[in-house]
C-alpha cells in the first residue's frame, strides 16, 4: 500500500462520520460512474440504499477507500461538482493530511 494510498484511507477514516452523515452518496456516485470511476455494480449497490442515506455513504466510502488513486481523485472532483465543498474542504485540508485514524469498521465484510 503506498504512502497516498494509507494518507487517503486515514484521511476518509478520521472524517468518516462527517462525510457518511453529510453526502448525497448517490449523486456523488451517479457523478463517479459517469465519469467512468465507479461500475454499474457499484452504482447500484449505493442507489439500492436511498432510504437508508448513511448506509449508502458508508457503502460509497468503502468502494473508494479499496479503489485507486484515480478513483479517490474522481470522488473529490465529484464532491466539488455535487456541492459538496466543504466536505471536499475537510478531507484536503492541510489540518488533515497525515491523518492515520483509520475507522476498521470501514472494512469488514
Amino acid at each position: 500500500m503506498s504512502a497516498d494510498t494509507l494518507d487517503r484511507t486515514g484521511v476518509l477514516g478520521a472524517l468518516h462520520d462527517k462525510v457518511s452523515a453529510t453526502i448525497d452518496a448517490p449523486s456523488v456516485a451517479r457523478n463517479m460512474f459517469e465519469s467512468n470511476a465507479l461500475t454499474l455494480k457499484e452504482l447500484q449497490s449505493i442507489q439500492c440504499l436511498h432510504g437508508e442515506p448513511v448506509k449508502a455513504a458508508e457503502q460509497l466510502l468503502k468502494i473508494v477507500m479499496n479503489q485507486s488513486d484515480n478513483v479517490y481523485s474522481c470522488f473529490l472532483d465529484a464532491l466539488k461538482k455535487t456541492d459538496h465543498h466543504d466536505v471536499f474542504e475537510a478531507i484536503v485540508s492541510d489540518g488533515c493530511k497525515g491523518i492515520f485514524l483509520i475507522d476498521i469498521h470501514l472494512y469488514s465484510p
